[in-house]
């Protein structure tokens, strides 16, 4: 299908033709203005040849990404911010050439340095596209991206006064600009840009700004009128652009003159060469966003790159600047005729009409005209980003963007550049240390391990809880937030609070560096002067193996130990707890019947209980209850160790007829002098969880068979049971109620 064809009949082209003939003429008029802000000072006698390299380059990077670009209503020219940049090279440029340089060869040599800064541009958009690191510009602190466009507008009104005033940059003293000669030729082309800002910001519709620039073309020729000034006498006296000699604009460009370049000159602009790159992404990226907001669509932002890379390299092989999508005209001709990819392509064919008529009309263009729209744009970024911030943006925000506005006007753009990179890089350091490493601290009171345990142990492991300190990390571990980590544990090591173990939680980390290394080698020495052990959980791998390298020395490894997740960890650390007591494998040789004398008071109670049960023996990874069958009862255990475990199907990694693997995870773990099986046979449900014996054990079991039998025959030994699940479920709420209060802590 033709590309610019979009299913419609004929009649319906009409509006894309009246939007591409609208956004046309503007954009023929912006490409003069930024040729007339390059090629101005001593340039300014190629000023002719500029404005066509301009207008050819303008059609290039038009239609190219009209044809290509995600939003089928795409309006693309060279722009603004980057010509900004490009004038002051073009200048330094002009400036460094030898004496004994003609004026050939110094255009020559700036034709270059656009082209070749346009091909690297285009390079680097096509990369980022190519790699789809479009959404690295969401980085850019938005104060940061507020101080650049700030700037741009600042140095767009003092050149805009160089194009109306006709000297290097508008660097005029200010005296001499209210010098009556001089005053004349700015002072109608910033009333102009005035009337613009006003009636713009008043009136929103989509014709409001070409009126006003066909208005002031009118209003200028009936003052020339009315005064009786000749057209000869108001281009002497600088008010038309011109002369212009005969002729097309643009002449192909003359690559043998490659070799005589002096690459020293254009090498030295290297910085602000990566200064227009990176204004050049920013805006593009910062244009398509707001077009997203404007249109209420997705914009994809890689294949907005690689249409705009590629639009970049054709434009810079003909030695023309850099454009990209331009936010205003595109939403100018989506307002005109919503949808249709015509538009772009008739705006860029006006810039190619342009090249080809000649210089014979765009002589008669007004400088004032010219000058006072550069004044307009470089005055509508000032009152967006000094005025509107004010009263849009947080102080500190603000005053970073005054900062960078004021850097850019006293020492210049790369100046104002480098010292928002530093600024970026300060706000990300200052901002992210803001955020705490430490997602929760909690103390093995209100976090415990998923281990049941007798009564007994939980009131010992109650008592002694504070004794182990659990940190849950999170982010990355960098200079900024190392150091806050290792004080959380040395203030809590020096409290006055007993402190035996330490668990680091790892599971939300996301890298660490060097200091980050440093602050776990410092927290492993304080631990050995301390007498505390260490628990690394959950470490993932490539921290692991830089931890490896730096931290885990065999020393280090009596104090430091590694576990798979959290939970084992607290595991470990209440195993040492009750190991002290003396009390962690003394369960394990308890016969049942000691257990049962914690739920009933008496030895005879005790052994009418223990005719009900079923004494078994099984071996390690046994399992005794299988996830979704029927509970028929539930296990004491006398010596060993359960495990409930929660089976789940992986998903396949093709589709095929064969059974898909099943995964265990581990839901509890059940010691010696505990139940298991208890709620499913009080619910009557099937089994949540399957549970495998995890070293050999001797169990007894409780048949739902039996237990009615018991409450038939013996009521109060029954009752006096319940009461006993009735406490141990009461307890195991009343921990997780403290586990969970002390998560949301």
């Amino acid at each position: 299908m033709n590309p610019l064809h979009n299913g419609h009949q004929p009649i319906h082209w009409l509006p894309e033709l009246t939007s591409g003939l609208v956004t046309g003429i503007l954009v023929v008029i912006l490409q003069i203005s930024f040729a007339a802000l390059i090629f101005s000072g001593d340039l300014s006698i190629h000023l002719s040849q500029g404005i066509g390299i301009t207008l050819a380059g303008a059609f290039c990077v038009g239609l190219v990404i009209a044809l290509t670009s995600s939003f089928r209503g795409s309006v693309a020219c060279l722009q603004g911010s980057p010509a900004v940049v490009m004038a002051l090279i073009a200048s330094s440029i002009a400036a460094g050439m030898p004496a004994s340089a003609s004026p050939e060869d110094t255009f020559a040599a700036v034709v270059v340095a656009i082209g070749l800064t346009s091909v690297l541009t285009g390079l680097f958009f096509f990369g980022l596209g190519w790699f789809k690191l479009g959404s690295l510009v969401r980085f850019v602190p938005y104060p940061v991206s507020g101080g650049f466009l700030a700037g741009t507008g600042l140095l767009l009104v003092q050149k805009a006064m160089g194009v109306m005033t006709e000297s290097p940059s508008g660097s005029a003293s200010l005296p001499k600009l209210f010098e009556g000669q001089v005053l004349v030729t700015w002072l109608p082309g910033v009333g102009f840009a005035v009337v613009m800002l006003v009636v713009g910001r008043r009136y929103r519709h989509y014709l409001t700004m070409p009126l006003i620039v066909a208005f002031a073309v009118l209003t200028f020729y009936v003052v020339l009128a009315l005064t009786g000034t000749s057209l000869t006498l108001a281009r002497e006296q600088g008010f038309l652009l011109g002369p212009f000699p005969g002729g097309p604009l643009w002449q192909p460009v003359n690559y043998a003159g490659l070799f005589q370049v002096d690459w020293s000159l254009i090498l030295a602009q290297t910085a602000q060469i990566g200064t227009i790159l990176l204004i050049g992404v920013v805006s593009l990226l910062l244009n398509a966003s707001g077009l997203e907001l404007i249109i209420q669509r997705d914009i994809d932002l890689n294949r907005e790159l690689r249409a705009t890379g590629i639009a970049n390299v054709v434009s810079g092989l003909g030695g023309s600047q850099v454009g990209y999508l331009t936010l205003s005209l595109s939403v100018l001709g989506h307002k005109l005729n919503p949808g249709g990819r015509l538009t772009g392509v008739i705006a860029s064919g006006f810039c190619l009409l342009a090249v080809f008529l000649g210089a014979g009309i765009l002589s008669y263009m007004p400088r004032p005209v010219i000058g006072g729209l550069l004044f307009f744009l470089g005055l509508s970024f000032l009152i967006e980003w000094v005025y509107d911030a004010w009263f849009k943006m947080v102080r500190s925000d603000y005053l970073i963007v005054l900062a960078i506005l004021l850097v850019i006007g006293v020492k210049g753009f790369l100046d104002g550049v480098v010292f928002g990179l530093v600024i970026a890089v300060i706000l990300f350091v200052i901002k992210y240390s803001s955020v705490d490493v430490v997602k929760q601290a909690l103390s093995g009171v209100g976090a415990t391990s998923n281990v049941d345990r007798p009564i007994e142990h939980r009131r010992i492991l109650r008592t002694r809880g504070e004794e182990i300190f659990i940190l849950r990390l999170q982010g990355y571990i960098f200079f900024g937030t190392a150091h806050n980590l290792y004080q959380r544990v040395w203030e809590r090591a020096n409290d006055g609070q007993a402190l035996k173990y330490v668990v680091l939680d790892f599971a939300r980390v996301t890298g660490l560096d060097s200091s980050g290394e440093i602050c776990f080698s410092r927290m492993v020495q304080l631990a050995q002067s301390r007498g505390v052990r260490l628990g690394f959980a959950q470490v993932p791998p490539d921290l692991m193996r830089q931890l490896e390298r730096t931290v885990l020395s065999a020393e280090d490894r009596t104090t430091l130990r590694i576990f798979p997740d959290r939970d084992h960890a607290i595991e470990w650390c209440e195993d040492q707890i009750l190991s002290a007591e003396k009390l962690l494998h003394r369960e394990d040789e308890k016969p049942l019947a000691e257990h049962l004398l914690e739920v009933f008071s008496e030895k005879a109670h005790v052994e009418k209980f223990m005719s009900y049960l079923e004494r078994r023996v099984v071996d390690e990874d046994s399992r005794l209850m299988r996830q979704g069958e029927s509970s028929d009862g539930l296990y004491f255990i006398e010596s060993g160790q359960l495990a409930a475990q929660l089976e789940v199907q992986e998903e396949a990694q093709e589709e095929t007829d064969g059974p898909r693997e099943t995964k265990a995870i581990r839901l509890r773990t059940m010691r010696a002098g505990t139940v298991v099986g208890e709620v499913s046979m009080y619910l009557g449900t099937d089994r949540t969880a399957s549970v495998v014996a995890g070293k050999p054990s001797v169990l007894y079991f409780l048949s739902s068979e039996a237990l009615s039998q018991m409450e038939r025959n013996e009521p109060e030994l029954a009752s006096a049971f319940h009461q006993f699940i009735a406490r141990m479920l009461a307890e195991r709420l009343s921990d997780n109620n403290r586990a969970i209060q002390a998560l949301s802590d």
